[in-house]
């Protein structure tokens, strides 16, 4: 229902399969924010069941029955950062969250809106410092006008020369929970330069993705396969996955798996997206 509701259906499982990513990634990441908002007051934690499925499934899992980490996975991560910049949907809100990183002091928080067509729309930052088990609220969201149906929310925590220590990522629709205007985004073209290296019993890839084109390049997935059967290999270990890249955004991923689970093949890069 909601893969219906929110994006428009699906016309074959693997349209379905490709679209469940988004409502997992969102609702695990949820989880763990949720939390993080409330921890400093409340004793109790959070707990995934089923994290791993022990048979092939297609919910209630973090990695499936072949090891390739879900959209969920990556979710929970996302929110896990030592140091977490987030959106509280219940105030409308920007907020830091120094789980487990010292004090800090002199960060920018910085929160953007853009509409799905990539053009920004609206942008504030502010400076704050954190301690150590902290949570700081740093300034409500404004919705101009002027934005898509569909539209994003982009945010980033710097420190003081500039260097990114967390950012995140989050799609609302002026309607809540309906995201069909997605499915008019153009197909938009991802500059990728890969290096591929054998060091000992493991393979190094290391992938720096850039979006040029105007509009959003969205839910990206990065894929390891065989060079010369192009099966999927599998497990494989990834810095990040399922991202979206804006205008002009570049993103470095490095990934890395053992040699005995290639079957002898040298690993290739795939790139898949929603509207690659």
């Amino acid at each position: 229902a909601v893969i219906e509701n929110s994006y428009g259906g699906a016309k074959d499982a693997k349209e379905f399969c490709m679209k469940s990513q988004w409502v997992s990634y969102e609702s695990n990441k949820a989880l763990y924010e949720g939390w993080l908002d409330h921890m400093w007051n409340d004793a109790t934690g959070v707990m995934l069941w089923m994290s791993g499925a022990s048979y092939p499934s297609m919910v209630w899992q973090t990695y499936d029955y072949y090891f390739d980490p879900n959209a969920a996975y990556f979710g929970c991560k996302k929110a896990s950062e030592p140091l977490h910049i987030q959106w509280n949907p219940l105030r409308d809100d920007i907020e830091v969250v120094n789980y487990h990183a010292f004090d800090r002091t002199g960060l920018t928080a910085t929160a953007s809106l853009f509409n799905q067509d990539g053009t920004l729309q609206w942008t504030r930052e502010t400076k704050l410092d954190i301690k150590e088990d902290q949570t700081v609220a740093c300034f409500p969201l404004e919705q101009p006008e002027t934005l898509s149906d569909t539209y994003f929310i982009k945010l980033s925590l710097t420190d003081s020369d500039g260097k990114q220590l967390s950012d995140n990522f989050y799609w609302r629709g002026k309607e809540d929970g309906n995201y069909k205007s997605l499915l008019q985004l153009p197909k938009v073209s991802v500059c990728k330069n890969v290096t591929v290296k054998k060091t000992g019993k493991e393979w190094l890839i290391r992938a720096v993705l850039k979006n040029e084109a105007r509009p959003p390049a969205l839910m990206l997935r990065l894929k390891v396969a065989g060079e010369k059967s192009g099966r999927m290999l599998l497990p494989v270990f990834y810095s990040d996955n399922y991202f979206s890249l804006l205008p002009g955004e570049v993103k470095e991923v490095d990934i890395r798996l053992y040699d005995a689970d290639t079957y002898g093949e040298k690993p290739v890069l795939e790139v898949l997206g929603f509207n690659l």
